[in-house]
C-alpha cells in the first residue's frame, strides 16, 4: 500500500475514536508508522488528508444518470455508509472540503444528465453552465445541510424534494430563460 493510502486510510481509522479538531500531524504519522516529514512530502495538512479521501471516492461512477433518482441515490448510500467519516468531516475544519464534494458531484451529474437526456442540445451553452452551475451550488448546499443536521430528515423525504427542485432546474428553468431571449 503507498504511503499516501496509508494516510487517508489510517485517518479514517482514527476518526472512529478522534473527531477530526484533534487530530495532527504528528498523531496522524505516529498511527500509520511513518514520520511527520513523509507526512509533508505528500500533503500540506489534515485537510488536504481529508481532501485527497473525497476526490478519491467513486461515487454512483458506472451509473449513467437517467433521471434525478440515479443522481441522488448512489450519493445517499455513500453517505449512509460512510456517515462517521462524513459527519467528523462535516463538523470541522474542514467541512468546505465536503461541500466542494458535493458541488463536484451534482456538477458532473448534471453535465452528465444534461448530455444524455439531450437538454444540453436544446439550450446553448452558456444556459447550460449557468443550469449546471447554480444547480450543483444549490444541491451541495442542501447536502452538506441535510448532512449537519445529523441526516434528520429521512432520505425518501430529501430525494423528493431536491427531485421537484430537479424538476424545476431542469425542465422549467432553461425554458423560462429561453422566453426572455
Amino acid at each position: 500500500m503507498k504511503i499516501e493510502a496509508k494516510y487517508r486510510e489510517g485517518l479514517r481509522q482514527l476518526l472512529k475514536t478522534t473527531p477530526l479538531d484533534e487530530i495532527n500531524v504528528v498523531m496522524l504519522s505516529s498511527y500509520v508508522k511513518s514520520n511527520r516529514q513523509t507526512f509533508y512530502y505528500h500533503y500540506r495538512d489534515i485537510s488536504d488528508v481529508v481532501e485527497s479521501i473525497l476526490l478519491k471516492e467513486r461515487v454512483g461512477y458506472g451509473v449513467y444518470p437517467t433521471d434525478f433518482e440515479s443522481i441522488i441515490k448512489p450519493l445517499i448510500a455513500y453517505i449512509n455508509s460512510n456517515h462517521q467519516f462524513i459527519t467528523a468531516v462535516a463538523n470541522s475544519f474542514a467541512s468546505d472540503k465536503l461541500e466542494e464534494f458535493y458541488y463536484s458531484y451534482f456538477s458532473q451529474r448534471t453535465s452528465q444528465y444534461l448530455k444524455l437526456s439531450h437538454k444540453a442540445e436544446a439550450n446553448n451553452v452558456v444556459i447550460n453552465n449557468q443550469i449546471v452551475r447554480y444547480v450543483a451550488s444549490l444541491f451541495a448546499k442542501e447536502m452538506n445541510y441535510w448532512t449537519l443536521n445529523k441526516r434528520k430528515e429521512k432520505p425518501l423525504s430529501l430525494q423528493k424534494r431536491l427531485a421537484l427542485m430537479w424538476f424545476y432546474f431542469i425542465d422549467q428553468y432553461p425554458t423560462e430563460i429561453k422566453g426572455f431571449k
